[in-house]
């Protein structure tokens, strides 16, 4: 049986991270530190999140200081941060992405247990031919990738998923981890999802031989790093009339005090860009790209999502918070 076990390189290899810094720290499930900042950088960016950088620091009030004959302890060291573009952070991210307690994966996977099918099943009641094709964009490691290939369909309809991301880093693994499925179940491709964000002037669509509309696209944790009306133009001219698209994103009111990153083996904070979109935007950037807004899913973090052992220790600080959204659309034909 044929497997998809290399990847076709069809991006400007000038893009790649040739050295990159492959080991991480992972002690944390979801390492953060008040006060750090957020400075997006002109990069395309793709799937999913781990380091949450709170953006704010509480202080001590003057009614709460030390009595004299206390030694005040020493004040906290800050983390140094480093801004890189963002593909070559999941590069180096790749290698302990599936694995360092990423809190908003977490929910991500909690919310698609039952997502994912409804989506799959409206997508089977309005395509009318026999095969239905799906895309990932952005698909990382092929977290969910592997998902799409394992819901089952039935006997009389035939699926073919094709996974997009920029980062040969995350497909590496995502080509391991699907390396059961024949390749004319999945393809795995890199290049550049997004390219009118570097290339206002050029076509949204990505640049892969062969490539064609698709019925049904999921793009999970990808929004996060892209301009909301350059993401969705890409999503528009991958879709074909009335096709449907399924899309989570990390919350708004998370994306004000955090973002994804990772901490490396230097102990130093390496972060992408990064936006907050909020939900009203995100709808309307599909209204303005011809889409229809079909559902909308906001989720806060719960105290039994980290008694349950779902998230870390580190969720407590955002129980009560909406820090995961989903929408999904239609492409109007």
């Amino acid at each position: 049986m044929t497997q998809p076990t290399s990847i076709n390189m069809t991006f400007d290899t000038s893009l790649v991270d040739l050295n990159p810094n492959v080991s991480f720290s992972t002690t944390e499930s979801d390492p953060s530190d008040f006060g750090a900042s957020n400075a997006p950088v002109k990069t395309p960016t793709i799937q999913p999140l781990s380091l949450f950088e709170e953006q704010s620091q509480e202080t001590p009030k003057q009614s709460q200081t030390l009595p004299s004959n206390v030694i005040s302890p020493p004040a906290k060291t800050s983390t140094p941060v480093q801004h890189i573009p963002t593909q070559d952070a999941y590069d180096q991210w790749a290698s302990v992405y599936d694995f360092d307690g990423n809190m908003l994966q977490a929910i991500d996977n909690i919310e698609l247990t039952t997502l994912l099918p409804q989506f799959l099943k409206q997508l089977q009641d309005s395509t009318l031919t026999q095969n239905i094709s799906l895309l990932d964009l952005g698909c990382g490691t092929g977290r969910n990738t592997l998902k799409l290939l394992e819901c089952a369909l039935p006997p009389d309809r035939n699926s073919a998923v094709i996974g997009l991301d920029f980062s040969k880093g995350m497909l590496n693994l995502a080509a391991k981890k699907l390396s059961g499925f024949s390749a004319d179940r999945v393809r795995l491709e890199v290049c550049d999802c997004f390219p009118t964000v570097t290339n206002p002037s050029t076509s949204p669509l990505p640049s892969v031989p062969g490539l064609q509309p698709v019925n049904g696209i999921i793009s999970t944790l990808v929004l996060e790093h892209v301009p909301v009306a350059d993401y969705f133009s890409t999503l528009a001219s991958l879709l074909v009339p009335n096709g449907l698209a399924l899309i989570t994103n990390m919350h708004s009111d998370m994306g004000a005090k955090s973002q994804a990153g990772f901490v490396n083996e230097q102990g130093v904070k390496v972060r992408g860009s990064s936006y907050a979109h909020t939900v009203q935007d995100t709808i309307d950037a599909a209204r303005t790209a011809g889409f229809e807004l079909l559902s909308v899913r906001e989720r806060e973090m719960r105290r039994e999502d980290i008694e349950s052992g779902a998230v870390g220790e580190r969720g407590w600080k955002w129980v009560g918070v909406k820090v995961w959204y989903a929408v999904v659309v239609r492409k109007i034909g």
